[in-house]
């Protein structure tokens, strides 16, 4: 009973942790082209880039890299609501997980429904080995 109660509660700290929370990770994807090109010399090193929004709005951002041709068409996300003053757009794929919202309650909760289904499934086998022990043949 004692490994019930611990695995549930993993479980449901599980998706607990991986649970999304309200106004962070929503990010809006762009075409960027690489206007000012910085050689990787400093840590501070940031190219700049001109993006390109899906809505045809065109803004100048900060690139989180640095060394690339000048040119260069990248595919970028910058967060959304664009923030005032200075804007830093990170290469698509590295930085907050584009999923949404909803999906990611869903995998959330899927972790935590998952491991309790698991925890009563060895709860379940412990049950019927204990039940077959204390069975008595004539």
């Amino acid at each position: 009973m004692v490994a019930l109660v611990l695995i549930g509660l993993g479980s449901a700290g599980m998706g607990w942790l991986l649970w999304p929370h309200a106004g962070g990770g929503v990010v809006r994807a762009g075409r960027g082209t690489v206007v000012q090109s910085v050689l990787c010399g400093t840590s501070q090193a940031r190219d700049v880039v001109r993006i390109e929004l899906l809505d045809d709005h065109e803004v100048s951002a900060w690139l989180d890299g640095c060394g690339h041709r000048l040119g260069e068409v990248l595919t970028v996300e910058l967060p959304d609501p664009l923030p005032e003053g200075e804007l830093v757009a990170r290469l698509a794929g590295t930085g907050v997980p584009t999923a949404t919202v909803g999906g990611r309650r869903l995998d959330a909760a899927g972790v935590a429904v998952g491991g309790l289904a698991g925890a009563m499934l060895a709860w379940r086998l412990r049950g019927d080995r204990g039940a077959a022990r204390r069975r008595v043949d004539p």
